[in-house]
């Protein structure tokens, strides 16, 4: 079913999301590098947080917003594409 509706998508919303896509994994990998490193750098913080659950809120946040600057670059790159065909 999910490769119907991939099928009837055009080639430019196709690119758009693959670039999202990249977007989205390379800013995650990097959150996940640079999380590790704070929690290394900062012992204390790092066990302060995880003890009174900020540690979790904080790093939902910031994929959240990865997650948003990954949607709002693949929808520039889509409406850029699509302006192009007219």
């Amino acid at each position: 079913m999910f490769t119907l509706s991939l099928m009837a998508v055009t080639t430019n919303t196709k690119i758009a999301v693959g670039i999202g896509v990249i977007i989205f994994v390379l800013l995650f990998f990097k959150l996940m590098t640079s999380f590790i490193k704070f929690c290394f750098r900062h012992p204390i913080l790092f066990l302060f947080l995880l003890l009174c659950g900020g540690l979790g809120f904080i790093f939902n946040f910031l994929l959240a917003g990865i997650a948003i600057v990954a949607v709002l670059i693949g929808g520039g790159a889509l409406v850029m594409f699509n302006s192009w065909d007219q």
